[in-house]
C-alpha cells in the first residue's frame, strides 16, 4: 500500500494537479470517507495518458494552505509549491444539503482562494455540479486560462490534454469504461488519506463504484433532482463493474458501495421509456452483486436508491432482487427511499413518482426478507425515507400527512432504518412553513426515530467494528487530524467523549463516554439511545485496567461502584501482587452484584 503525504504537504509539485472538492449528489458519494467516482475518472485520464499529476483532498488543501494566500509573508511560499505544475483540475460536487462528519465539500469562497493560489498562467478546469449551480447563481471567478465545464470533466481534460483546446465533452462508452478501470489504481485511491489508518492496516476508506448514469424517468422525472437531466440510463458493462472493483481491491480498498444509480432495481430494466414503471431484471444484478462477492478481500458491500413504487408495481422480480441483496450485501445495508411527500397535491405539482400505498408496500416487502442480524449486529437490509421540505403545493397540512404515514408504518411494526429530512435548495421552489416544519422534524425525531432505534437495537446489542472518528464532538475537526496525541493509546480510558461510525452507508452515530484513541477500530455494547444515536461501551475490557471512566459507562455501575472496584483492584494489588482472575472476583471483591452486562463488556 503506497504512503500518503503527511497531513496534505507536498513539494515543488509538477505535472497536474487534482483537487478533490468532494461530491455529494442524489446518486453518488464523495465525501470521506467515501471516494467518488468522478475524481477518479479524472485522475484515469492522465493515468492514461501518462500524464504526471499530484491529488489532494479539499481537507488536506484545508490543513496545509488554508489561509496562505491572503497573507503576503507566506504568499510566496504557497505559490513557489505550485510553480511548477502545468495545470489544476477541480472537482465541486455538492449537490445535497447534509451535514458531515468526516469532511465537508468544497465551498465558493474556498474555490475562490484556490483559484487565487494557483499560477495565473496555467491552466486550470472546474467542473462537477456546484460549479454548474455557482455559475447559474452568478459566480464569475476573475482568473485566466479558466474552463468551467458543463459536461463531463474527465472528457473535457481529455480534450485539452490532446488538443491543447478547451471544449466540453461527453465521455464515450469505450473512455467511461477505460477511466473507470484506470481510476481504480490511481492517486486519488492509493494517496487518499483514509486508505490506510496510522498502523498500516486498513483505513475506512470507501469506494464508490458506478453502475449506472441517468434516470429511467428522464422524460419527466422529479423536478428537484439532476438525476433525470442526465437523460435515459447508460449501463455499464456487470464485466467492466466487476474488473474495476477488482483493481481498487489490488489498490487497498476494502469497503465498497455501487451507487451512481437512481433505483437499483432497475438496472437493465424492461420497458424504459415505453413504461411508467419498468420492469426489473434480477439476472444482471445478481452477477454483478455474486460477482463482486467472489473476491474475499471485499468486506463492506452496500448499494443505495431504490424506487418504492418500482418495487411495489413489479412484486415478483423485485422480491427476487431483494432476496440477492440480502444473501450479498453487507449488513447495515439501507435502501434509500424517495417518497418526499406524503401529499398528493405535492406529489402532482412536482412530478413525484411514489404514492405512499406504493411506499407503505416497497416498506412491508424489505422488512419481510431484510430484519434478520447479520455478524456487524445490525439488520441485513432496511429502507430508508426521504422527506423534502419547501417543494411546490405544500402546506402546513403536508406535515400532517407525512406524520400519519409515518405513525401508520410505525404502528404496523415496520422499520425504517434512517428518516432524511432536508429543504430544497435552488430556485423554482416555495418558502417552507418554517414553524410546521420544525413541528414535523422534532416529532419524527422523537417520536419515530428514538422508538425504532430502540427497537432495532435493544440495549445488550452488541455492534462490531465501530471506526473511531472525533473526540468531544460529532464533527472531526483539523486538530485531530494533525495532533497525533488523539492517536495516542495512552489516552484510552481517559475523561472526555468519543464518536464513531461502522463503515457502511447510513452508519449510526456511536458514542462512548470516555476516549479512543482515533482512527482504531472496536466493538461495543449498546448502553442508551438518542434520537439518532446510541450510546454505547467496548467490549473486552480488561476489569485488571479498565479505567473509572469506562467502568461507569457499563450499565450498572455508577461512580461509586466504579471507585470501588479501583479500589478493590489496588488492595488486592498491595496484599497479593496479583490483578483479579476473574470478573467475578473483582465484584465480590468489591461487594457488589455483577450487573447485568459486565459479564459481556468485562474480561480478567
Amino acid at each position: 500500500m503506497k504512503s500518503t503525504p503527511s497531513c496534505g504537504v507536498w513539494e515543488n509539485m509538477g505535472g497536474w494537479l487534482v483537487i478533490d472538492g468532494y461530491e455529494d449528489e442524489p446518486a453518488a458519494f464523495g465525501v470521506p470517507n467515501y471516494l467518488g467516482f468522478h475524481i477518479r475518472y479524472i485522475c484515469g485520464v492522465l493515468e492514461a495518458r501518462g500524464e504526471p499529476y499530484s491529488y489532494m483532498t479539499i481537507d488536506q488543501w484545508r490543513l496545509h494552505h488554508k489561509g496562505k494566500s491572503p497573507n503576503h509573508l507566506v504568499r510566496g511560499e504557497l505559490g513557489s509549491e505550485f510553480a511548477d505544475i502545468r495545470g489544476a483540475v477541480v472537482l465541486a460536487g455538492a449537490i445535497v444539503p447534509g451535514k458531515y462528519v468526516r469532511g465537508t465539500p468544497i465551498s465558493r469562497r474556498e474555490l475562490d482562494e484556490v483559484l487565487s493560489a494557483l499560477p495565473q498562467n496555467r491552466p486550470v478546469l472546474c467542473g462537477g455540479w456546484a460549479i454548474r449551480h455557482w455559475r447559474h447563481m452568478g459566480w464569475t471567478p476573475l482568473r485566466q486560462n479558466l474552463f468551467c465545464t458543463v459536461q463531463d470533466t474527465d472528457a473535457a481534460l481529455d480534450h485539452f490534454v490532446a488538443t491543447g483546446n478547451w471544449k466540453n465533452m461527453r465521455r464515450t462508452a469505450e473512455q467511461w469504461g477505460s477511466w473507470a478501470l484506470a481510476g481504480a489504481s490511481s492517486k486519488a485511491v492509493t494517496t487518499h488519506p483514509d486508505l490506510a489508518s496510522p498502523d498500516g492496516s486498513p483505513g475506512p476508506l470507501t469506494y464508490e463504484v458506478e453502475l449506472y448514469q441517468g434516470c429511467v424517468r428522464f422524460e419527466r422525472g422529479c423536478r428537484f433532482c439532476i438525476e433525470p437531466k442526465k437523460g435515459i440510463p447508460q449501463w455499464r458493462p456487470e464485466q467492466d463493474v466487476i474488473a474495476e472493483v477488482g483493481s481498487a481491491l489490488d489498490s487497498g480498498v476494502r469497503n465498497v458501495r455501487i451507487g451512481g444509480a437512481t433505483d437499483i432495481y432497475t438496472y437493465r430494466a424492461g420497458g424504459i421509456g415505453d413504461l411508467e414503471y419498468p420492469v426489473p431484471d434480477p439476472e444482471p444484478i445478481a452477477r454483478v452483486l455474486h460477482g463482486l462477492r467472489e473476491d474475499e478481500r471485499l468486506e463492506v458491500l452496500h448499494v443505495d436508491n431504490a424506487n418504492p413504487s418500482i418495487i411495489a408495481e413489479n412484486l415478483e422480480p423485485a422480491t427476487t432482487i431483494t432476496k440477492t441483496l440480502v444473501e450479498t450485501l453487507s449488513d447495515g445495508a439501507v435502501l434509500s427511499f424517495g417518497l418526499e411527500s406524503a401529499d398528493p397535491a405535492v406529489h402532482e405539482k412536482n412530478w413525484l413518482n411514489c404514492d405512499p400505498d406504493q411506499l407503505r408496500t416497497a416498506v412491508r416487502l424489505i422488512n419481510e426478507h431484510g430484519r434478520g442480524k447479520g455478524e456487524r449486529g445490525l439488520p441485513r437490509l432496511l429502507p430508508g425515507l426521504n422527506f423534502i421540505a419547501g417543494l411546490n403545493g405544500e402546506t402546513d397540512s403536508t406535515y400532517s400527512m407525512n406524520m400519519t404515514l409515518l405513525r401508520s408504518l410505525r404502528d404496523e411494526g415496520l422499520w425504517l432504518r434512517r428518516i432524511n429530512i432536508r429543504q430544497i435548495e435552488g430556485e423554482g421552489f416555495q418558502e417552507v412553513p418554517e414553524r410546521a416544519f420544525r413541528d414535523f422534524k422534532r416529532q419524527v425525531r422523537k417520536t419515530i426515530d428514538r422508538p425504532l432505534l430502540e427497537d432495532m437495537l435493544p440495549t445488550g446489542t452488541i455492534l462490531r467494528g465501530i471506526w473511531w472518528e472525533a473526540h468531544n464532538d460529532r464533527i472531526r475537526r483539523p486538530e485531530q487530524v494533525t495532533d497525533p496525541e488523539h492517536r495516542d493509546p495512552r489516552i484510552h480510558g481517559s475523561s472526555g467523549v468519543t464518536f464513531g461510525r461502522q463503515i457502511g452507508a447510513y452508519p449510526i452515530l456511536v458514542g462512548v463516554p470516555y476516549r479512543i484513541p482515533l482512527e482504531t477500530k472496536s466493538d461495543i455494547l449498546v448502553t442508551d439511545h438518542g434520537m439518532r444515536s446510541i450510546t454505547g461501551v467496548e467490549i473486552g475490557l480488561d476489569v485488571n485496567n479498565a479505567t473509572q471512566q469506562q467502568l461507569e459507562a457499563i450499565p450498572g455501575i455508577g461512580s461509586k461502584s466504579s471507585w470501588r472496584i479501583v479500589s478493590a483492584r489496588a488492595k488486592a494489588a498491595r496484599n497479593s501482587g496479583r490483578p483479579f482472575e476473574t470478573v467475578q472476583e473483582a465484584f465480590s471483591e468489591s461487594g457488589m452484584p455483577i450487573p447485568e452486562f459486565a459479564g459481556e463488556v468485562l474480561v480478567a
